[in-house]
């Protein structure tokens, strides 16, 4: 028996095609959202982008669900409206994030109806023991494979997946895992879109959008801030484990050295910093390693600033040396940085703050 979707659920999962019908229903024009009578939308819809800018989860309006349902395709509608692929982006790591959170938490039957509804998965619960290991659900290979690759771990390689009868078996986590990951290609995808490309918002509601893009220029800034100032806390174990190898006088491969050279100068270090890096290594040529160092920082050459390595690419060398909680969420060295360095500062300015 197929689990009904309650107005709750299209609340949770306003992406839905029942959360789209609804909408639908109540046959409204952007004109008539930008009157006073549906200020109450458009606040919440604000607020939705808000948060996605300023890197942060929204939060789940479970007392009047109408609203969060008819607040998200115009939410849609500013993030596309503002023509940033910085801020599509942003916005969909965020609606990841709270799609994630919220389905890990719900029943078998609720997922599955979820990924029928939501992106057309044939998602069946199940039981399945293998290897120790309980499978809660069996997607279609073909299902599997729209999403699956955005992935860069090896976990996810359909060959390291145990797939029977043409379906592949996932525990709980992986299905939200898979389905959050989904809605943000979704969002990514529906962006480059030509009538999308070409959407302009409504005049009547070009105010709102001019406050968004100022906050948009803020956050912006703030992230050249985290870059300005260098975070030691905030280098991927890769990077750490290199840096920790020079300190030892141990010689590195030509990658690993690369590896470490461009990360250090595209997280701010100068030249000369980058320099007494090595200076523990017993084959370490001054001249050599500074015109090394400033051809990759692009100020002799070609002019060109070289940037480190794909994690992919590092774990094929066998510089990966194992993943940590952000690890699993990016797919570059710099991306690591980036944001444990957002989340580390922004904590400091709550403790100042406090």
């Amino acid at each position: 028996m197929r689990e009904m979707l309650t107005i709750e659920d299209l609340a949770k999962y306003p992406f839905l095609k029942k959360a789209s019908s609804f909408v639908e229903s109540y046959g409204l024009t952007f004109q008539d959202l930008a009157s006073d009578e549906y200020d109450y939308v458009v606040q919440r819809a604000v607020e939705r982008v808000r948060r996605g800018i300023e890197g942060r989860r929204a939060e789940l309006n479970v007392v009047d669900p109408e609203t969060e349902i008819l607040a998200y395709p115009l939410s849609l509608a500013f993030v596309y409206g503002l023509k940033s692929g910085w801020v599509v982006r942003r916005f969909a790591n965020s609606e990841q994030k709270r799609c994630f959170e919220l389905l890990k938490g719900e029943e078998k039957e609720k997922i599955a109806e979820v990924g029928r509804d939501g992106f057309d998965w044939d998602l069946e619960g199940t039981e399945l023991m293998v290897s120790g290991a309980l499978f809660d659900f069996s997607l279609p290979v073909e299902n599997y494979l729209e999403v699956a690759p955005s992935f860069h771990s090896p976990d996810w390689k359909l060959v390291n997946r145990h797939v029977t009868g043409g379906r592949v078996y996932l525990k709980h986590v992986e299905v939200a895992r898979l389905l959050s990951e989904a809605l943000k290609l979704k969002i990514l995808r529906k962006a480059e879109e030509e009538d999308i490309k070409k959407f302009q918002m409504p005049e009547k509601l070009l105010s709102k959008l001019e406050g968004l893009e100022k906050l948009v220029k803020d956050a912006k800034k703030y992230d050249e801030e985290v870059m300005a100032e260098f975070v030691e806390e905030a280098k991927p174990p890769c990077i750490v484990a290199l840096l920790k190898d020079l300190a030892a006088g141990k010689s590195l491969s030509h990658m690993a050295r690369f590896t470490v050279t461009t990360f250090l100068i595209n997280t701010g270090e100068s030249v000369e910093n980058v320099l007494k890096c090595f200076t523990n290594v017993a084959d370490f040529d001054e001249g050599k390693a500074k015109y090394q160092v400033e051809h990759i920082a692009g100020l002799i050459g070609s002019k060109t600033k070289y940037l480190p390595p794909k994690c992919d690419v590092l774990r094929s060398f066998g510089l990966c040396v194992g993943e940590d909680a952000y690890c699993k969420r990016v797919r570059h060295p710099l991306q690591y940085y980036k944001m444990k360095a957002r989340e580390i500062k922004r904590k400091k300015g709550w403790e100042k703050s406090g």
